[in-house]
């Protein structure tokens, strides 16, 4: 004689998921919610000049997925917290976002337009993901988990073909803002190293050992401390760096190679992309 399964009311069903949803949720510990916050006005009137400011405060923060800040973004997020930080009221979401604001062709781009683009593996023409354009052909962004909020050059291949579409929400000014360059990665390519390998030889350990090497690349003395934008940026690209007091200035070094002809390789790259006088530097080995 077969057992009768017991049938339970639709409306018990729908309580008991609810409870073990709220349990789950609680018992996870979440760090993060997921209702949309807007973000506390800090600038009553939108410019350029606060946009930069609040740019560069988010540099080198994480990207969690339905975050709008302050301690963490998701790439619309991003987008939502800056421009409702300065009084002015967008969608939360990206595919939205790009429904309002001037429509701005790609050559016409000025600072603080947002730029649309479609991330999708197929390139289906959806609206997915959107950054900040900040000038000379970059753009800052909530990239992913990984690498969090970056800078990212249109000139990528990957972001030049998934460009879709630009829009305008500030009112156009002829405000000159200081210049930001970037540090892009710096790429060993020889031999039998391995993209590994290498990524091991740039993370610094407190004490320089003769398996890291101790061959650096300087890029910058600071009367104080380097500025916060430019080593968000460093991290955020996943290659190490370190400081040193030297000669009453704050050094900043790029490293460590395992060896002199490594770091040779990349300096080109290094006085190019941001710093014509970078050159050389050789710690000694502490015991």
């Amino acid at each position: 004689m077969k057992k009768r399964m017991r049938r339970w009311p639709a409306t018990a069903l729908a309580g008991l998921l609810g409870i073990a949803l709220l349990g789950l949720l609680g018992g996870c510990g979440h760090r993060y919610d997921y209702t949309v916050h807007p973000p506390r006005v800090l600038y009553k009137t939108p410019s350029k000049e606060a946009l930069h400011k609040l740019l560069e405060r988010q540099l080198g923060k994480e990207y969690v997925w339905a975050e709008e800040g302050p301690d963490a973004f998701d790439c619309s997020g991003l987008t939502y917290y800056c421009y409702g930080s300065m009084n002015v009221k967008i969608p939360r979401v990206a595919r939205e976002q790009a429904k309002v604001g001037r429509l701005v062709p790609a050559d016409k781009l000025q600072y603080g337009d947002l730029l649309f683009f479609d991330t999708t593996a197929r390139k289906t023409g959806q609206i997915t993901h959107v950054g900040v354009y900040i000038g000379d052909g970059k753009f800052e962004h909530a990239a992913n988990e990984k690498q969090g909020v970056k800078i990212s050059s249109l000139s990528d291949p990957y972001y030049k073909s998934r460009l879709k579409l630009a829009r305008r929400y500030l009112p156009d000014e002829n405000t000159t803002l200081p210049g930001f360059t970037p540090l892009k990665p710096l790429v060993i390519a020889s031999g039998d190293q391995t993209p590994a390998r290498c990524k091991k030889c740039f993370q610094a350990p407190a004490k320089v050992t003769a398996d890291h090497g101790n061959q650096y690349i300087q890029i910058g003395s600071f009367l104080g401390e380097p500025k916060h934008a430019w080593l968000a940026h460093v991290k955020a690209t996943g290659y190490a760096y370190r400081t040193l007091y030297e000669d009453g200035m704050k050094k900043l070094l790029v490293g460590p190679f395992l060896s002199r002809e490594d770091a040779l390789r990349v300096l080109p790259t290094a006085q190019r992309e941001f710093n014509p006088g970078a050159f050389l530097k050789k710690l000694e080995t502490r015991k």
